[in-house]
């Protein structure tokens, strides 16, 4: 497990009034839910399900797929580490920048590992997982979805695990588990926690073929997903509440938000499809600038440099309202004035 993520609010109390290193939606009248959730407290007196079963069946039913295809788990964090654990000391792939939580789980379980997509078919051995994250954290591009389909298809021999914990934060085309049934060497990852903005819960699912499905349920503990969290699942299956009210809208001011960044003299801000972008400067480093912006903002960005590849000048953000974007922006322009002098 990597510590370091974003929305460590947690370290700084009461200093933080702005968070913008959390991808979660910010906004999100999750009311319905909670006043459920308080009338159906009294299981948490029982153990749940040693398997969230029930919550399967229904995801299973919402997605068009048989039942025997989807695993619903502690997050998609713990999707990851059960497949890193399944397939212990094969190759994995890893093209970065990208969620670090690959790497570690893969660590942990004796895989060789590359980050170099040039060369590895001549390396690498036949036992091998690709790990693609789309959208991709933290650069927020896309892969178009008939590329990475047709790359399954084309090589069955390999293992893809394609993380689409984003898939609501864009308006580009996602691989739907239905259009998949019939493939055997693709893992897709998907976190509810990301999709109703319930990062707290903890809820994920894998969808894949059957006989993968199953081994994966040999070697995951009992009573991973917790009793409130499965009543949860079930509500927002059922109610599907719409977390995120105006996609385009929220996509368009991630646009200005990216565009009025761009527009600061030392930053360069990458493109992206989704809500969240990652920012280089010119000076200063990416921790000093995340102390200096609580210290006198109260504002909370992500410092980006302890993922693979990118150094200390990096950093993640999310939009937010367009307020609160305008206050990140001159805060930011204070800044880097003040490392101009």
């Amino acid at each position: 497990m990597i510590f370091g993520h974003g929305d460590d609010a947690y370290q700084y109390g009461r200093q933080i009034k702005t968070d913008f290193s959390s991808n979660i939606y910010s906004d999100t009248d999750l009311s319905g839910l909670q006043a459920y959730l308080s009338s159906r407290f009294n299981i948490v007196t029982h153990y749940p399900e040693p398997e969230p079963v029930g919550l399967e069946k229904m995801l299973a039913e919402k997605l068009g797929v048989p039942e025997n295809t989807i695993m619903v788990t502690n997050g998609a964090t713990e999707a990851i580490y059960l497949i890193a654990q399944l397939y212990r000391g094969w190759a994995s792939v890893i093209p970065q920048p990208t969620f670090m939580e690959y790497e570690a789980a893969c660590q942990i379980h004796g895989h060789l590992l590359s980050y170099n997509t040039d060369d590895e078919l001549k390396v690498l051995p036949d036992d091998r997982i690709y790990w693609l994250c789309n959208p991709n954290n933290p650069t927020g591009n896309v892969i178009n979805k008939h590329l990475i389909r047709h790359i399954i298809r084309q090589h069955p021999r390999y293992l893809y695990v394609i993380d689409q914990s984003y898939k609501d934060y864009t308006l580009s085309p996602m691989i739907q588990p239905a259009e998949m049934t019939d493939c055997y060497n693709v893992m897709l990852v998907h976190s509810l926690s990301k999709t109703y903005c319930i990062p707290g819960l903890r809820l994920g699912y894998i969808f894949s073929s059957p006989i993968i499905i199953d081994r994966l349920r040999q070697i995951r503990q009992p009573w991973t997903v917790n009793a409130i969290a499965i009543e949860a699942g079930k509500y927002l299956l059922e109610h599907n509440p719409k977390t995120v009210t105006d996609l385009p809208a929220y996509l368009a001011e991630a646009q200005r938000l990216r565009q009025l960044l761009s527009a600061i003299n030392g930053l360069l801000v990458m493109d992206t499809a989704t809500h969240f972008m990652l920012v280089n400067m010119d000076k200063g480093s990416s921790r000093e600038l995340k102390q200096w912006l609580i210290n006198e903002h109260g504002i909370l960005i992500r410092d980006a440099s302890n993922f693979r590849s990118l150094d200390d000048r990096c950093f993640r953000v999310t939009a937010r309202s367009p307020e609160e974007d305008d206050r990140l922006v001159d805060a930011l322009r204070e800044y880097i004035a003040l490392q101009a002098k």
